[in-house]
């Protein structure tokens, strides 16, 4: 349900040219309280998985999927806590769902975009490549080599660099 409300949104969002720099602080403020969260100052994630009621999740997607495409991410990195918190996942599930997640919306995004008439440099290519190599490795070792608590762990050291990416920049 999250990628539904989001496809159509993040192309929305990319259409729209906004200054990003309080919103990526705001962002980075509530990123900072789901790792806390997720390395349990907050309490412990929970064990049991709820069942992910419709329309919230779709409440949920649309609005994360506009933010992304205005905004240029995928969305996952803000998915991912929420499907931690509210207890709609557990971890190797919120991995996959985000994946997914993200690749929906960066490809709406940017057809939001080109929709405006921008042109992609030809180093986009590499970065592409790469990040597809970087994708399915990662999918790999999460699914099939790490553990719950070791794939936390790395979730929340991407979530601080992200973190840390949206502070400074």
């Amino acid at each position: 349900p999250f990628e539904l409300a989001s496809i159509n949104a993040a192309f929305l969002g990319g259409m729209i040219a906004i200054d990003a720099g309080l919103y990526k602080k705001i962002l980075g403020g509530l990123l900072v309280f789901a790792i806390l969260r997720m390395i349990g100052v907050f309490g412990k994630p929970t064990e049991t998985v709820r069942e992910i009621k419709l329309l919230p999740a779709l409440c949920i997607g649309a609005i994360i999927g506009l933010f992304s495409g205005m905004i240029g991410i995928g969305g996952g990195i803000i998915l991912s806590p929420i499907i931690l918190l509210i207890g709609w996942g557990k971890i190797k599930e919120t991995a996959a769902v985000s994946a997914l997640f993200i690749w929906v919306n960066s490809v709406s995004g940017i057809m939001g975009q080109f929709s405006k008439g921008i042109a992609i440099d030809n180093h986009a290519f590499l970065m592409v490549s790469v990040a597809i190599v970087g994708g399915l490795a990662g999918g790999y070792f999460g699914s099939r080599k790490m553990n719950t608590r070791g794939l936390t762990f790395l979730l929340a050291i991407v979530l601080a660099v992200a973190c840390l990416k949206l502070f400074l920049t």
